[in-house]
């Protein structure tokens, strides 16, 4: 079977490569969640800090091995690189289920965060250099949909086995996190991408070269020339912008603080709804899970729904997170409405997120940085998971409260503004669609 591209076809089987590595990049701290307030019964002499670790430390060690997979994608020797993250995190998976140290789990956390870097910016940068245009957009839908229901159904995998004497099977927990096998076993189908999709730092360095002779002579002439705006492939103007590393440096800044504030709201329902003392730790499972699964079916079913909304879809998607924040500050005691909350806010999310990782490879001003450039935005995305915690406790402070509450309005009141943002900008770069989209 053959997969269109936008350039040439491929073979289903590489797909199915590059789609495996999304299966395992949001795990990281997963085992242990579900199993946190056991371990301290198990290890009797670990204090909360060494239990918080085991969650906390994948995530900051992610965001450096990002940054380093982004530089050696400019490379030749992507598939090697993705070769060596994944066989990291399964090392530090299989060495997890036999450890019976918490200094030992510690380490091998960080362990698969490196890996775990490694891989993360290539589920999406692969996609970048095989597909283009309407094509791209659509498996940037699939992979996002794929790491969501990952995260689901390995949630559930982890009650499922350490169900039973916790002294006993907890360290089963750690087998969700030799999923990739299936990437490993998959790895050689990635060399059958062509070689011409595979764009490298050196192939545009050359390019510069061969152009740089006429820079000299063209100068003059386009001195004489009036100055036109430029436009980008998909008729975002480009005019004004500063270009430094390959990198449109505003386009560049406006994208990543777009998207470490949808990171971070979309954030705060799975991070705070535990706290209402009327939620069940249950029901708040609930709604977490309701949340992801919105978001896989909607990134599922993403070109249709850019088809519906067209220029309108990212003031949708930022209205349907506003809606999710008016659904749990105006409404209490309701299961069921906070369901729906979690739904909106997954939606939201679930249609904004595949249009930032596009708009990441458009930011630069050649496919060799698109990798590198949509590490950036996968940087973006730990570090506003990672201050969700401290910006919230912050503005408690500020505003001298402990309401259960309050990161929900603030959050609410910020969604609104930038939804007002979004609408007055929708035209430009950031919020603007494209019908090369869909």
């Amino acid at each position: 079977m053959q997969v269109k591209t936008g350039k040439g076809p491929i073979s289903m089987m590489v797909v199915l490569a590059i789609w495996s590595l999304s299966l395992a990049v949001d795990l990281p701290g997963l085992a242990v969640t579900p199993i946190e307030g056991s371990l301290r019964s198990i290890f009797t002499d670990a204090t909360d800090f060494k239990i918080q670790l085991l969650t906390v430390l994948p995530n900051l060690v992610i965001i450096p091995f990002v940054l380093l997979s982004g530089k050696l994608s400019e490379s030749k020797h992507k598939i090697a690189v993705i070769a060596l993250g994944t066989i990291m995190y399964l090392v530090a998976g299989v060495l997890s289920i036999f450890s019976s140290s918490l200094n030992m789990l510690i380490i091998l956390s960080c362990l698969l965060g490196a890996g775990c870097g490694l891989i993360l910016p290539f589920s999406t940068g692969l996609i970048a250099d095989v597909f283009t245009g309407k094509y791209r957009m659509k498996q940037m839908g699939i992979i996002s949909a794929i790491g969501n229901i990952a995260l689901v159904l390995a949630t559930f995998a982890v009650g499922y086995l350490v169900a039973g004497d916790l002294s006993h099977t907890w360290h089963r927990a750690f087998f969700v996190y030799l999923i990739p096998l299936l990437s490993l076993v998959l790895i050689p189908f990635l060399r059958k991408i062509p070689k011409s999709d595979y764009s490298s730092a050196s192939a545009s360095d050359a390019s510069s070269a061969s152009s740089a002779s006429t820079a000299t002579a063209s100068a003059a002439t386009a001195a004489a020339k009036p100055t036109v705006p430029a436009v980008d492939a998909d008729g975002f103007s480009t005019a004004g912008q500063t270009v430094k590393g390959g990198f449109y440096v505003g386009r560049t800044v406006w994208l990543l603080l777009a998207y470490f504030f949808f990171v971070f709201a979309t954030c705060i329902p799975c991070y705070y709804l535990p706290n209402f003392k009327w939620i069940s730790s249950e029901d708040a499972s609930t709604m977490t899970s309701v949340f992801y699964f919105a978001m896989f079916v909607v990134g599922l079913a993403l070109t249709p729904v850019m088809k519906a909304l067209r220029k309108t879809t990212f003031v949708v998607a930022t209205a349907m997170i506003v809606g999710s924040f008016a659904l749990f500050v105006f409404v209490h005691n309701s299961v069921a409405v906070y369901i729906i909350a979690a739904a909106l806010c997954g939606l939201g999310n679930g249609i904004a997120q595949p249009i930032f990782y596009t708009k990441a490879t458009e930011v630069v001003v050649n496919d060799s940085k698109s990798t590198l450039s949509l590490a950036y935005l996968q940087v973006a995305n730990y570090v506003a998971i990672s201050l969700v915690p401290v910006i919230i406790g912050a503005g408690q402070k500020i505003f001298n409260t402990t309401s259960t509450m309050f990161p929900f309005i603030f959050v609410g009141i910020a969604s609104a503004i930038v939804l007002v943002f979004v609408a007055l900008r929708s035209r430009h770069f950031v919020f603007g669609m494209s019908k090369n989209y869909f």
